[in-house]
């Protein structure tokens, strides 16, 4: 992958500049452009950002090391950039085109261009535009924004995300900033750019100010009625799970009990207890069980009358029959709201449409005042389409505390209540029927037993016995446990129905409350996510830097770099021992470098690297290493920009072999303190340091 061409057109001393750069080879893969500090070497840098990543550039080209407005920021860079000879001559637009090639045959052409009006001020119009090239033929062009492409999302799969171009395009004089900083801090900042921290934290900052502004919005509400509430749902519905628990715990122990019960049955008939008569002892056992089981739901049905039915019987029918009619009404009520909200965005469409309307035009137009009163008529025209509700629906409003699901449950109750004392002697009798029939049993079985004569059928007997009462007691404890269950469900859904409306009403009194409780979230979410994220990169990284500072640093004594989580950088010599060195300027600087190389490494792209001033304050045997460095990166476009002290004539001639292009810019003053900045192709400077 390389950068093909670079074209400038109106952009700070260029007028109109075609950089062309040859696909890098095993052997040639260092593009060399040189020219004095003034001349534009810093404008192409900027210029890629900008074309790239747009308004997204302003905070990486502050991290790469180049100079933003930070009170104006994207239009004061652009009015700035915009050249001064096009502005004189009335010219209007500000061009940078970017040609990315992925293979010989495969590219990609992205255009941007911004507009400015006749004084030079931006007039946030501005376009982007990608086309897919195939043998330099240009495919149909996809503008940034529209018809949902993103070029941020191109970027991201094909070349560069924006958050960490500043691995790949930077300014020396950056590599010197961070140098200056202590290593646990450039650490975490490299490693805070390769991770999206700083993506991360953005949007973190940009969700506090949002919540900020919503919460202007979000009037004051007591909500210490909903705390209250909340907290004895919360307590009910924790009993009631703990019940459930127990009532599931005792019906599992019923069912492994009866095995237990059923497994002694048939080892006291194998042991031939009560000879031929023990499988009728087996029979009326099972007998005796299963008409426990009918008392049990006699018991059960015969409670819920009393607890259900029973109670109604004793309010006077005028009283009950008023109850239902009146929640009879409520429902209709509320259906009849419901069918009025429904209606409600009609009555926006309508409005919107007859202030919208072009024709017949109102002579002379409307005041702002007129205006409220036509809106004022609408709603209440509106209004009067509604009211008053219908006659069948309640005027007032008792019963509020039932959702509809609890309406509709209410009404369906009043048509089980009717009970027959027929229905209730019959229970009774049924009741006292198996009662009478369980005790016949009991002495029947007893009858039955048989003689044990080594006492093996009388232990058995016990044990038998034993688990009965078990099975008995567990009987005992599981119908009121159900009874506890049913009641707590009621108060649980009753208390949840009275939450669910109240919230509703804090919703609805502030619609921006539920959006801010979510933004609260996700950053909480992001302060969690941040720390996690170190140990993902740490080892990897070591290793990446480790190989590049070998090679940049012309001390052999170091053997690796080790990084912890925390971003604490160690350099280790062959024995494990951490080394210190004199932080001197150059040694600071490898650090960093290899730092910002390793990064690019680990990021696992293969994309050129731009650097501007790409020596800095190196001393000359660091100044080769780092020349040999970028050279050695064979597979890697290397763009350099270089004034005439840097990579000087002596230095060139070293790197000379592995240059595929060279381009000396030349600036010239056309008057009015502007100035013209163009480029030779395949020159360079002739003399330098020697």
């Amino acid at each position: 992958m390389w950068i093909s061409k670079i074209e400038l057109v109106c952009f700070k001393s260029y007028q109109h500049q075609t950089f062309i750069f040859p696909e890098p080879t095993s052997e040639k893969n260092i593009v060399l452009i040189g020219g004095m500090n003034g001349y534009g070497k810093t404008s192409i840098l900027e210029a890629l950002y900008l074309c790239l990543y747009g308004k997204d550039s302003m905070s990486h080209l502050a991290r790469a090391g180049l100079k933003t407005d930070d009170s104006r920021g994207y239009p004061t860079f652009l009015e700035r950039a915009f050249n001064g000879e096009a502005l004189r001559d009335g010219r209007d637009t500000m061009m940078v085109k970017v040609i990315i090639n992925k293979t010989k045959n495969i590219a990609i052409d992205i255009t941007h261009k911004w507009y400015f009006r006749a004084n030079g001020t931006w007039t946030a119009d501005e376009e982007a535009t990608v086309r897919n090239l195939r043998r330099g033929i240009p495919d149909t062009p996809k503008s940034d924004g529209k018809n949902n492409f993103h070029l941020c999302d191109m970027l991201d799969d094909f070349f560069v995300p924006a958050h960490i171009a500043p691995f790949f395009f930077f300014d020396g004089e950056e590599v010197k900033k961070l140098a200056d900083q202590n290593r646990v801090e450039q650490v975490k900042q490299g490693l805070e750019g390769l991770l999206g921290v700083v993506l991360l934290r953005t949007l973190a900052d940009r969700l506090r100010s949002f919540e900020t502004g919503k919460r202007s919005e979000v009037a004051s509400v007591d909500e210490k009625k909903l705390s209250e509430l909340h907290t004895s749902l919360t307590a009910n519905e924790h009993q009631l799970r703990l019940s459930r628990e127990g009532l599931d715990s005792t019906l599992t122990e019923q069912r492994q009990k009866r095995l237990i019960r059923q497994s002694l049955i048939e080892r006291i008939t194998s042991a031939g207890g009560g000879g031929g008569d023990i499988a009728t002892v087996k029979e009326l056992v099972e007998e005796r069980e299963q008409l426990r089981n009918k008392m049990r739901e006699c018991q059960k049905h015969l409670e819920e009358i009393l607890a259900g039915r029973l109670p109604f019987h004793l309010v006077p029918k005028q009283i009950l029959e008023r109850y239902k009619a009146q929640v009879q009404s409520e429902a209709r009520h509320f259906a009849w709201e419901a069918d009025k909200k429904s209606l409600q965005p009609r009555k926006n469409e309508f409005e919107n449409a007859f202030l919208e309307q072009g024709e017949p035009l109102f002579s002379p137009d409307l005041t702002n005042g007129q205006i409220a009163t036509v809106k004022l008529r609408i709603d209440k025209a509106w209004a009067s389409l509604f009211y008053p509700p219908p006659d069948d629906c309640a005027k007032d409003i008792i019963h509020g505390y039932l959702h509809d699901q609890l309406r509709r449950q209410a009404l369906a109750f009043f048509d089980t209540i009717p009970l027959g004392r027929d229905e209730i002697d019959a229970l009774l009798t049924e009741q006292s029927g198996l009662s009478t029939r369980v005790d016949e049993l009991g002495r029947k079985i007893s009858k039955l037993e048989g003689i044990d004569r080594d006492g093996t059928l009388a232990t058995l007997k016990t044990e038998l016995d034993s688990i009965q009462k078990r099975l008995d007691a567990l009987a005992d404890e599981i119908a009121p446990t159900e009874r506890k269950i049913v009641s707590l469900e009621a108060v649980v859904n009753t208390q949840r129905a009275e939450y669910e409306r109240e919230r509703k009403k804090l919703d609805d009194s502030s619609p921006a409350r539920a959006i801010i409780e979510k933004s609260e979230r996700v950053r909480t979410v992001i302060d969690g996510v941040i720390p996690a994220l170190f140990p993902l990169k740490v080892k990897a990284l070591a290793k990446a830097m480790t190989l590049v500072y070998k090679l940049l640093a012309h001390k052999s004594q170091v053997d690796r770099i080790e990084i912890n989580d925390n971003g604490t950088a160690k350099v280790l010599g062959k024995s494990g021992k951490e080394i210190v060195f004199d932080r001197s300027a150059g040694e600071n600087q490898i650090f960093a470098t290899a730092l910002i190389a390793g990064l690019a490494k680990v990021s696992g792209i293969r994309a050129p690297m731009v650097i501007d001033t790409p020596l800095g304050r190196l001393d000359s045997m660091h100044r080769a290493n780092i020349l040999k460095f970028w050279t050695e990166d064979r597979s890697r476009q290397i763009l350099l920009l270089s004034q005439d002290e840097e990579i000087d004539h002596s230095y060139f001639k070293i790197i000379e072999p592995h240059v595929s292009k060279t381009y000396i810019l030349e600036h010239l003053d056309v008057g009015d303190d502007i100035g013209r900045t163009t480029a030779r192709e395949d020159v360079y400077f002739q003399r330098g340091r020697k």
